[in-house]
């Protein structure tokens, strides 16, 4: 079946943008930890407002890095239950088990205090996703895990470029990590980065992913990933950051546009943005509740069968998927509003060079569906 619209396609600069230092890249022979990884990281950690910034092959190693650099001993991790199963990944790759947290209904975003009441003398760290490019509850979040004197990171593989309370994504947690995916505003093809309050945290960072080598790479003094960013990805990264601001607002505009079609459905809703954050516009996610007059399912084939690409997001919760079984059936049920969010979300298409004809197309075949089975 031929896609229309694809859930998502990156959103590049004109390659005349990098042809100049592809080739230069290209030519010196240098194609790992150069000067574009180093200037990324310098950028990244102007942009975000962290004392220091990291790059990495992608967001799953640099989630994995995060949690070792810390040395935590082996115990027990918050992680939500509604959120890629990357988050969970990072957690289990360093021995810890997964404890699975309730969202907001609104946000989708981690309930704090469903985290602070999952809290025990085994918990070693609060791991938690800023959904969809929206962040969680940085400031609560924080205090919670001060009185349980544990570290807090952020999965903020989604929300470059958003801001929570007047600071950046990026600068809320003593570690950050994003995703530079081709599903992300600002891509390297692939690639992550790593967000820190403390540049030490930083230098040990950089041997880690160079597979734990010791100052004078002749030693492993530690056990670390080959995680490195190569030269050509980020100078891809690079000339997207350029553009990200201008990347953002347009998909923000797309989502206003989206949501004002959209809106009007019986059982449709959307994430909600408070007040006193704003979203990376990564995704354009809408819930198909119980009014409406199909369900999320019904719809999502009915998108398929008329070429416009759709994804369940993020079903199922992490809990219940089948990797985590050993650790999430203790959890099943008893996480309803995670679980009803990833029964009835719905990514639609998105991405930033989308015109306004397409995204009408899309909500037009997403009425349509409403319409054929609002006249049953």
């Amino acid at each position: 079946m031929t896609v229309r619209y694809p859930i998502i396609r990156p959103t590049l600069p004109p390659f005349e943008e990098v042809l100049a230092d592809l080739r230069a890249v290209w030519e010196s022979g240098f194609l790992t930890a150069g000067e574009n990884v180093r200037a990324l990281e310098r950028e990244v950690a102007a942009l975000t407002g962290a004392a220091d910034c990291v790059a990495v092959a992608n967001c799953t190693s640099g989630l994995m890095l995060a949690l070792k650099v810390l040395d935590l001993e082996p115990g027990e991790v918050v992680v939500p239950a509604f959120t890629f199963a990357a988050t969970a990944h990072a957690a289990v790759w360093n021995g810890h088990d997964p404890v699975f947290v309730d969202c907001l209904p609104g946000t989708m975003n981690v309930d704090p205090q469903a985290a602070r009441r999952a809290i025990t003398p085994r918990t070693r760290a609060i791991l938690v996703t800023h959904i969809f490019g929206v962040p969680a509850d940085a400031d609560e979040l924080a205090a919670i895990a001060g009185d349980a004197a544990i570290p807090l990171l952020f999965d903020a593989a989604q929300a470059l470029g958003a801001r929570y309370r007047g600071r950046m994504a990026g600068a809320l947690a003593p570690l950050e990590v994003f995703s530079m995916s081709p599903t992300k505003v600002v891509t390297a093809a692939e690639g992550g980065l790593i967000t820190t309050s403390d540049p030490r945290i930083g230098e040990r960072l950089r041997r880690l992913r160079d597979y734990g080598k010791s100052k004078d790479g002749q030693d492993m003094d530690t056990i670390g990933l080959s995680a490195r960013l190569s030269e050509l990805h980020a100078v891809v990264a690079r000339a997207c950051l350029r553009h990200g601001e201008a990347y953002i607002a347009r998909r923000t505009a797309l989502i206003a546009r989206y949501r004002a079609a959209l809106g009007g459905l019986p059982g449709v809703t959307f994430q909600e943005v408070p007040e006193d954050r704003t979203t990376s516009g990564n995704y354009m996610v809408i819930r198909v509740g119980d009014r409406a007059p199909l369900p999320r399912d019904a719809l999502y084939r009915h998108l398929a069968e008329r070429g416009v690409q759709a994804k369940k997001y993020f079903w199922p919760a992490v809990h219940r998927q089948t990797a985590y079984r050993r650790w999430g059936a203790a959890f099943d049920g008893r996480l309803p509003e995670a679980e009803r969010a990833a029964e009835e979300g719905l990514a639609l298409p998105l991405y930033g060079h989308m015109t306004d004809a397409q995204a009408d197309d899309v909500t037009a075949v997403v009425r349509e569906a409403f319409g054929r089975e609002s006249a049953r």
